[in-house]
């Protein structure tokens, strides 16, 4: 039917209500083993600081670590579908559009992991800190909370918006990246996108290196010779900002096709 090829916020919803159904197990599981490993990790950490010298900043660096390795860990399993052929099949004759498909795993494994694991850090970590200093009052900053950490300022930064939309498309692509992957990747996604990803960077550098040994460039002084139009520091911040946005578009683009490939 032509219907089945346009966008339906029905079956979208559809769709995320029996993957909730049907991994709902797993979910528990998975939300009640990070509660418990966050939970030892923050008492470990504290511990080690002896509960004296642990400040809100301390919590942060904690909750970045976790923040990035389980993102890329949970983004990296993306399409679960694709890892067996029989699978596979079964997830393409779902009765809904790639559209919707592929929404559902942005909204699964990106946008709800970003507004759902800092609720639930900053959940654990006050329940926890308030438990520990029951009973170890020398532990005086327990309560943790985002917005401290970011209002303490020595003194407001040059082209800040700029620095905070690079430092959001750099952590998006942490999880696009891997994402990207396990659309392309049927075994082992994630080993192999971090492997394509090493070896992509390391050839730039080396790229890099042959062009300023060929070509003599030791001498070259950024602050007198320009690059096109990057003049100085935020003209090199706000380029950073806008090829790491196209990027994350490009790996988007690329991973959405490569589901209508296999649709094909």
């Amino acid at each position: 039917m032509e219907t089945n090829n346009i966008f339906s916020f029905r079956r979208l919803v559809l769709l995320c209500k029996q993957s909730l159904i049907l991994n709902r197990k797993m979910i528990v599981i998975a939300l009640t083993g990070f509660v418990g490993v966050l939970m030892i990790a923050m008492f470990f950490f504290q511990a080690m600081s002896e509960f004296k010298n642990w400040q809100n900043r301390d919590s942060e660096v904690v909750f970045v670590s976790l923040f990035i390795t389980l993102g890329i860990l949970y983004s990296g399993l993306s399409f679960p579908a694709f890892r067996s052929k029989e699978k596979t099949m079964a997830y393409l004759m779902l009765p809904a559009t790639s559209s919707e498909k592929f929404v559902f795993e942005i909204l699964t494994r990106i946008i709800v992991f970003i507004l759902l694991i800092p609720f639930i850090f900053w959940v654990v970590a006050n329940i926890e800190g308030a438990l520990v200093h029951n009973f170890v009052p020398e532990l005086i900053n327990y309560k943790f909370s985002f917005v401290e950490t970011h209002t303490i300022k020595s003194a407001p930064l040059e082209n800040e918006a700029w620095i905070t939309f690079a430092i959001a498309q750099g952590i998006l692509f942490v999880f696009i990246a891997p994402f990207t992957g396990a659309s392309h990747f049927s075994k082992s996604p994630l080993l192999k996108t971090l492997f394509t990803l090493t070896m992509i960077v390391a050839g730039y550098f080396i790229f890099i290196y042959l062009t300023f040994k060929g070509l003599s460039l030791n001498e070259f002084d950024a602050d007198k010779n320009h690059i096109l139009f990057i003049t100085n520091k935020n003209n090199a911040l706000i380029a950073f900002a806008i090829a790491a946005t196209i990027l994350n578009l490009c790996l988007i683009t690329i991973s959405f096709f490569r589901l209508k490939e296999k649709e094909a």
